[in-house]
């Protein structure tokens, strides 16, 4: 009999937002559509250029509009991928969004819970139920526009006109941690949800609450994993190496700053690190083999928070409806 109760919850939740759940499968498609054809635009591009016989870099005048329809190909490939990336991006603040007015402020507000509550169903039952369904819609649709979005952006326009793995809208787009930063704008969107309980100020409040969670997770990114420095002089790391801070060394080991240096020539680099007693240049830098170190401690990050706040969530459920 409990199963069943349960198992009518969920319907109840699907019934009651199932325009929402319909919407949500039709951006789901759109996103994984924009990805595809990303990734098969960029192809078509390869060939069509090899089959020109044309490099992008040919000095043949004969090749020159072939060169100039990939590279204007591979470019519309590439804004599709960064249209994705900021789709991922804002994600985990719509989910907010959607969770906290539509999903439970809404209930409160106009006390349909209340129809829910006398058939035997308990608050934390009834939270329970909508919190799991949508979570388990958010990790499988989630879960798979990641792995397609890593499919289309490895290829193709990364390499013509790249997007780095450390670019803040990039970082959240694969992996795992978009996954995490879904799950927490869930949990943040239950507890304002019951704390507000107004759709219209639920949903704001949500969206920034979680929007600054990802923010100030974008900012402090850079220290989940110790850098990597690199000394020596004329350093120049090019490609998929985060550059973070760069300076000079003073022979005690000293950091010093280039803010205070105007340099536009090797030579005015090593006047001012004479004149300031500077020995050889620095940079702190997180490689590409970082990716996942800081994907998984950022993950975990997320995922506590997320716990926290769903635990913040049912005490606040139990203190206003024992």
């Amino acid at each position: 009999m409990s199963a069943f109760a349960l198992r009518g919850q969920y319907w109840v939740t699907a019934h009651q937002h199932r325009r929402a759940l319909w919407w949500s499968v039709a951006l789901v498609a759109f996103a994984i559509a924009a990805l595809v054809t990303s990734r098969l635009w960029s192809d078509s591009a390869v060939e069509a250029l090899r089959a020109a016989g044309c490099t992008v870099d040919s000095p043949d005048r004969s090749c020159f509009q072939s060169a100039r329809d990939y590279t204007d190909d591979q470019w519309i490939a590439r804004d599709l991928i960064r249209y994705a990336a900021l789709g991922m991006l804002v994600l985990p603040g719509l989910l907010g969004a959607f969770i906290a007015g539509p999903v439970i402020a809404r209930e409160l507000e106009s006390g349909t819970y209340k129809l829910a509550w006398t058939q035997s169903i308990s608050p934390a039952r009834w939270l329970t139920a909508k919190v799991s369904m949508l979570s388990a819609l958010v990790l499988t649709g989630v879960t798979l526009l990641s792995l397609v979005f890593y499919w289309s952006w490895s290829t193709g326009p990364a390499n013509d006109f790249p997007t780095y793995w450390y670019e803040p809208m990039m970082f959240v787009s694969y992996g795992i941690v978009p996954v995490a930063h879904a799950l927490l704008g869930l949990a943040l969107g239950t507890v304002v949800g019951l704390l507000v309980r107004r759709t219209v100020v639920a949903m704001a409040a949500a969206a920034l609450i979680t929007g600054g969670a990802v923010a100030i997770l974008a900012r402090l990114r850079d220290g989940f994993w110790p850098v990597q420095t690199l000394t020596g002089h004329g350093l120049s790391p090019r490609g998929e190496v985060w550059q973070l801070e760069r300076g000079m060394l003073t022979a005690s080991g000293e950091r010093l700053s280039w803010t205070d240096c105007y340099v536009t020539h090797p030579q005015n680099a090593a006047r001012c690190m004479a004149d300031r007693g500077g020995v050889v240049e620095f940079i702190d830098t997180h490689p590409a083999s970082h990716y996942w170190p800081i994907q998984f401690v950022e993950t975990g990050i997320v995922l506590a928070l997320a716990a926290l706040a769903a635990f913040a969530a049912f005490r606040v459920l139990r203190s206003r409806h024992p």
